[in-house]
């Protein structure tokens, strides 16, 4: 739960005398002074994470799908570039 403005500035000043400035403002430090919609849990974040190494995995087979068609593709052309040369040069 987020803090106020009102209650920090009310807890501060009264862990001032206590632990000085510094450590206060380190322990004010450790509460979040906004509310957050929804809070990252190590759980969520290792299922966000779970998806994503999914996500990237797909892409990855699909890049080396297109690759591999490049590559089928370009020896093609290439063998078909040798023989027309080929056959150019014996008509020569």
């Amino acid at each position: 739960m987020a803090l106020d403005a009102k209650h920090r500035s009310s807890i501060y000043g009264k862990l001032v005398p206590l632990l000085g400035e510094e450590d206060a403002n380190e322990l004010m430090s450790e509460f979040p002074s906004v509310e957050a919609d929804e809070l990252v849990t190590r759980q969520f974040l290792r299922a966000e994470m779970a998806e994503l190494r999914a996500e990237f995995g797909e892409l990855r087979a699909e890049v080396a799908d297109k690759m591999h068609r490049q590559t089928i593709a370009i020896v093609g052309l290439l063998v078909a570039a040798t023989a027309l040369i080929e056959g150019l040069t014996a008509l020569v």
